[in-house]
């Protein structure tokens, strides 16, 4: 049964101070239902037990009931309303460590674009961008640009299903449905069905690449890249409960994809099939992705574990946990982490 209802406010205590969880209760990370017995209490210990991490506690500056940010705390559009669990415990929090969080953060002015002021946390980038926060984020000053950056989940499917499948029903018309005017060797339907699992293999070991080689590169100190790191990954750990934010904008995922496959082609026989595949891999990747930060998977699922998994690698672990559909490469790689086993299971 859920704790609250629609508008109403989750007030709790921390530290003598009132805060308001009404809009962040399903994207808490540790679900509702482990939320809904603290209503009107104190929390300071309840998160000291549960082992919360630096950011957790900075992120509350965003749930005062007399902060600015409670007041329009709308992200890029609507309010999430899932989101992911806290997975490992960490000893104490450190107080030093968060009002240091707090003074990198007073550095930028949110409510201007953050872009052109990351060279003031430069120094101190990669501890800013993983102490997340739950506010609304705009990058550039031109409106036009900045509808580049957000894109709803739907639109990803709306704009690949169609070309997956043209390119799959062609390829098989072409090399298995051919009969005698096949212009190449045909295939049977099993050898087609082949090189599409092959491609979709190919496509996990490059989501694991890129994510682990290209998204987590450490800029350095360099302010170009630690902008040019802001825009392809580092927005997404500093604000992860944007669900407009959280799936790749289809145009440059096009031309990504084009350049990967002018590639990979001189390496692949039936290149098309594979890319087939890879585009399937892919697109399930993009819908697990968002589905792990705002969905509600059961525990006992596949998705369930999933959404676990990449919680660990936003909140505990951002050197490890990198795949987000499989856990395959971090095996292979040595990447993978064990998620804490709970008496319970959770519900967003």
């Amino acid at each position: 049964m859920d704790a609250r209802e629609p508008g109403a406010r989750f007030s709790v205590n921390f530290n003598g101070k009132q805060y308001d969880l009404d809009r962040f209760m399903r994207d808490h990370p540790g679900g509702v239902n482990t939320l809904k017995f603290y209503k009107d209490k104190s929390i300071v210990q309840v998160m000291a037990k549960y082992g919360h991490s630096n950011s957790a506690y900075h992120m509350m500056n965003d749930l005062k009931v007399d902060s600015a940010q409670l007041k329009d705390v709308n992200l890029t559009g609507a309010v999430s309303e899932n989101g992911r669990i806290i997975t490992k415990e960490e000893d104490t929090r450190d107080v030093e460590q968060i009002k240091f969080l707090e003074e990198l953060e007073a550095r930028l002015d949110w409510s201007k674009p953050l872009l052109c002021q990351l060279d003031a946390i430069a120094p101190h980038y990669d501890t800013w961008v993983n102490s997340a926060v739950y506010r609304k984020c705009r990058l550039f000053a031109s409106p036009v640009l900045e509808s580049f950056t957000y894109t709803p989940w739907y639109l990803v499917p709306m704009f690949w299903v169609p070309i997956i499948l043209y390119l799959g029903v062609t390829q098989y018309m072409e090399l298995v449905a051919c009969g005698d005017s096949c212009k190449q060797t045909s295939l049977t339907t099993i050898q087609y069905i082949y090189h599409i699992v092959l491609g979709i293999l190919l496509w996990s070991i490059l989501e694991y690449s890129l994510h682990r080689w290209v998204f987590h590169l450490n800029p350095g100190s360099s302010v170009t890249m630690i902008k040019l790191h802001f825009l392809i990954h580092g927005m997404h750990h500093k604000v992860p409960f944007d669900g407009l934010r959280q799936v790749f904008p289809p145009v440059p995922a096009f031309l990504l994809s084009v350049v990967i496959y002018s590639i990979l082609q001189f390496f692949l026989d039936y290149s098309y099939i594979k890319l087939t595949g890879g585009l399937i891999g892919y697109l399930t990747y993009d819908m697990i992705h968002y589905y792990v930060h705002h969905g509600s998977p059961r525990d006992g699922t596949y998705l369930y574990a999933m959404k676990r998994y990449h919680s660990n690698h936003h909140f505990i672990n951002h050197d490890k946990a990198f795949g987000i559909s499989s856990k395959l490469w971090d095996i292979v790689f040595r990447t993978f982490v064990h998620v804490k086993k709970l008496g319970f299971s959770l519900h967003w």
